[in-house]
């Protein structure tokens, strides 16, 4: 196996058993019904510590979202983990052009110190059926895509200062491999320029 698929896979088993010794997608479906893992974790592509949660979450709802923290922040103490940072957006206020939501930010670190970064977003019902089918039908895609490549990519963006994120981001390197234009950073740059619908 190669080593950055030997890395996901590590680092997806970690996100699991985080998953699991804190229960937190039971504590997140018991609050709102429904809760999907997505993201990296997901997709078993992941280069660093970080997990993403949806959830269907009427914006009426969004102190009902706030008060999470405390009850995330104790599952993770019983764990053995420690809550580090957090920050709390309601982006109905001043939407994105994506999408507006509910969001927690969340640092922590592991029973190990490791640190650790999770991305909780609640979603307005439709809004979340509709991106969980998206996400259905890229992760479908994704299943047959040059995972290597996808983990090579990735890895050496997040390696580059200021460039992982405000220069390509995960979405860029997994649009651009499925879609086979190239294999450099550089080519997705020249490629993003001209695809930039998503």
């Amino acid at each position: 196996m190669h080593p950055l698929i030997e890395t996901a896979e590590a680092l997806r088993a970690e996100a699991d058993t985080i998953l699991r010794t804190t229960n937190l997608l039971d504590l997140l479906q018991q609050e709102f019904g429904r809760v999907a893992l997505t993201g990296s974790a997901h997709y078993r592509l992941m280069v660093w510590r970080d997990i993403d949660i949806h959830m269907p979450v009427s914006p009426e709802r969004r102190l009902d979202y706030a008060a999470l923290l405390p009850k995330i922040g104790r599952r993770l103490e019983a764990a053995g983990m420690r809550l580090h940072k957090a920050q709390f957006l309601d982006d109905y206020v001043d939407p994105h052009p994506l999408g507006a939501g509910l969001y927690w930010g969340m640092e922590f670190r592991d029973a190990r110190g490791r640190p650790w970064k999770a991305d909780i977003w609640g979603w307005a019902p439709d809004d979340f059926d509709y991106r969980q089918a998206r996400d259905r039908t890229l992760a479908t895609a994704l299943g047959g895509a040059d995972r290597r490549l996808i983990l090579s990519l990735k890895t050496e963006a997040r390696a580059r200062p200021h460039y992982y994120g405000p220069v390509v981001g995960s979405m860029d390197i997994y649009r651009f491999v499925l879609a086979q234009a190239g294999d450099t950073l550089t080519a997705l740059e020249a490629w993003k320029a001209t695809h930039q619908e998503y």
